[in-house]
């Protein structure tokens, strides 16, 4: 799979940015870069320059967006004061790869809904699939093309929606980790089919609950998109917590021969694009650290709320 990747134009940065980044002053937010909270200068430092530095050939999602942080250790500042998360929605903007990733993703929900006859999972596969089509919605309303003044209801209708249908996909995929850990599965081909839906929506998840809180971030809800991004980075982590907990016990189940292969024939399957989910960490950048940063806005933005 083919994809560009993007960078900051480092030589379009400011002297006062360039100051800002060497004094950890500095929080990168949807393109934007901001003052920190408890700084004298409070609001925009300046809007950052992207470029096109590459097409890569690229292997998986995560592969994809986790070679971003190499990317940026190739130019002058240092890779740790600068967040790849604009970059990595750049990419998902920009390109295709999100979509390919829907598109895998649908038909690893249609395969479960198709096997797996149970009124339960079909209730859930639907809203997998519905909020994937929101994915391709958030898509076209983050693209700077796309003026959110002119479709303001289907921004906020769009952010709701999503919402709701990740809160619902959270808790049905902690609940067929369960099922699953608890052996409550007789069906080994159910298992198989389980465990590949749960890694592909762990590799997208990091992305729509990212996506989200831009789109909140645009339409101005500052203390909203605050909240609702320190929500997603903890529910996400639970789960993440969960999943890596449970492949990490079968791996050394295996490695310490109390577990056989045939007991866990799902997991050669999923071992490799786990072992990347879990080294590349796409979510310290798109959860953990917008959750914990901080940022006072002047009066034109917020009315100098602090969050």
């Amino acid at each position: 799979m083919l994809d560009k990747v993007f960078s900051y134009d480092i030589e379009k940065f400011s002297k006062e940015l360039l100051e800002a980044i060497a004094n950890d002053q500095v929080i990168f937010r949807d393109g934007v870069a901001y003052w920190k909270k408890g700084l004298e200068h409070v609001g925009i430092i300046q809007h950052i320059p992207l470029k096109e530095v590459s097409s890569v050939g690229v292997e998986t999602f995560v592969q994809g967006l986790g070679s971003l942080q190499s990317t940026l250790q190739t130019t002058i500042v240092a890779a740790q004061a600068i967040s790849t998360a604009t970059l990595m929605v750049a990419m998902v903007i920009q390109t295709q790869i999100l979509s390919k990733k829907i598109e895998a993703v649908k038909q690893c929900v249609l395969k479960v809904s198709q096997d797996i006859i149970e009124q339960n999972i079909l209730f859930y596969t639907d809203k997998a699939s519905e909020y994937l089509a929101l994915l391709q919605t958030f898509k076209l309303l983050l693209d700077n093309r796309t003026p959110l003044t002119d479709v303001n209801q289907l921004a906020n209708n769009t952010l709701s929606s999503s919402i709701q249908l990740k809160n619902h996909l959270i808790s049905f995929i902690g609940n067929l980790l369960n099922l699953v850990q608890t052996q409550k599965i007789s069906s080994q081909q159910h298992v198989e089919l389980i465990m590949q839906f749960i890694q592909q929506m762990m590799e997208i998840l990091p992305i729509g609950m990212h996506l989200e809180f831009i789109l909140s971030h645009r339409l101005n809800q500052n203390e909203f998109s605050q909240v609702l991004i320190e929500n997603s980075h903890s529910q996400y982590l639970g789960l993440f917590s969960q999943y890596r907990n449970y492949l990490n016990e079968i791996n050394n189940g295996l490695k310490e021969f109390r577990i056989k292969q045939d007991q866990v024939p799902f997991f050669e399957k999923i071992r490799l694009p786990a072992k990347n989910l879990f080294q590349y960490s796409i979510h310290v950048e798109l959860l953990e650290k917008p959750a914990k940063e901080r940022i006072t806005y002047i009066k034109s933005q917020t009315d100098s709320k602090e969050f």
